[in-house]
């Protein structure tokens, strides 16, 4: 039996017994337990969620994605939960991009020169004013996270969402490290210099020189790469190029190949990522899940095929448009964890799964001073 078939069999067992047999966790109509209800109902969840550094490797919450002000306080929201840390990311291509009625992302218009670099200053200035208004850490040194859990302070991964910013020249990557940035996804939505990705036809022959470029000085200033969205055949180049192991921040597993300009990844894919040592996140598409409960089955189909010690949290909270991810808010992390404690994940595994493995490829990318 795989690990899946084992966390099936088991989820009969306890999972009605814990949300007495509904809750929105599963696609009832009842409610389902708060994270603090969590908490003070499970002294067990309580240690093991406060033992574990909780990491969501992608997401625009709050209003990143292009807000003039945070929609909320995630400062709050991080801490109430007991979770560490968010990888807050803005898409670098966001003006030229639309979401169509079919659902799927499309670029629309071709940038103006320098459209795309005015606009990452634009949200770079958000992230500073975010930080400064809400009291967020910045982790931006080896040690950071580690400090963030043991101090219980909320902290930020800043992020970038594709590298359209960079317009062929290559100095913006120490530009935007300047800034705070300390995780960078190659590529997006809109067509980009750095290679090919997953929703357009390929055509540049996986990764170009200027994205091996890019891969060297992210690697020599200390930058976690991200292949998210990225063909499989950019992931392979990057996986040689790259000194320190890839994160692959949000996607699925398929349990075959996927459709063509799907999102997902095959299980070739993902196990390609983690042969680097790397990390792939699992997101909380409403499309495909209606439930924390099929968000879990997603974590079990990731972990079968690329084992506990690479697999993540990538929610892409707030990224799939007007609708919700199926877990949109940090402050029920613990009923997470709970879920897949009862679904037959050990407690080593949840934490190397809920933020061990993303802190570990952090603490392997970024400089210690």
């Amino acid at each position: 039996m795989t690990r899946r078939d084992v966390l099936r069999s088991m989820a009969g067992l306890g999972v009605l017994a814990w949300t007495g047999g509904a809750g929105t966790l599963f696609g009832g109509c009842g409610k389902a337990p708060s994270g603090a209800e969590r908490l003070a109902a499970d002294a067990e969840i309580e240690a093991l969620v406060d033992s574990t550094v909780g990491i969501d490797m992608h997401s625009h919450a709050a209003g990143a994605n292009a807000r003039l002000k945070a929609t909320y306080d995630l400062a709050e929201r991080i801490p109430t939960g007991r979770m560490t840390a968010v990888c807050l990311s803005h898409p670098g291509d966001a003006p030229v991009i639309r979401r169509e009625p079919d659902n799927r992302i499309r670029t629309v218009r071709q940038p103006e020169p320098g459209e795309l670099w005015r606009f990452t200053q634009r949200r770079l200035k958000w992230f500073d004013e975010l930080i400064a208004e809400q009291g967020l850490r910045r982790a931006l040194r080896r040690g950071d996270l580690d400090a963030a859990h043991r101090d219980k302070a909320p902290a930020i991964v800043q992020t970038i969402e594709g590298c359209q910013f960079l317009e062929g020249k290559l100095e913006r990557v120490a530009e935007v490290y300047g800034r705070g940035v300390r995780h960078l996804q190659m590529v997006h939505f809109f067509r980009s210099d750095m290679g090919d990705n997953q929703t357009e036809p390929a055509d540049q022959g996986g990764l170009t020189a200027f994205g091996r470029e890019a891969i060297a000085e992210c690697n020599r200033l200390g930058i976690v790469i991200d292949v998210a969205h990225a063909t499989m055949k950019l992931v392979e180049a990057a996986g040689k190029a790259s000194k320190t192991p890839l994160i692959l921040s949000h996607t699925a597993v398929a349990q075959n190949q996927p459709a063509e300009f799907s999102r997902r990844v095959s299980p070739a894919h993902a196990k390609l990522v983690a042969s680097t040592g790397g990390v792939v996140g699992v997101w909380g598409n409403p499309s495909t899940f209606k439930s924390l409960g099929d968000y879990v089955d997603a974590i079990a189909r990731a972990v079968d095929v690329a084992g506990a010690e690479h697999v993540g949290f990538g929610t892409d909270n707030s990224g799939f448009g007007p609708t919700p991810a199926v877990w949109d808010d940090y402050r029920d992390f613990p009923v997470v964890v709970r879920l897949m404690r009862t679904r037959g994940f050990s407690p080593e595994d949840i934490r190397r799964i809920a933020g061990g493995n993303y802190l570990r490829v952090f603490n392997l990318s970024v400089k210690a001073t």
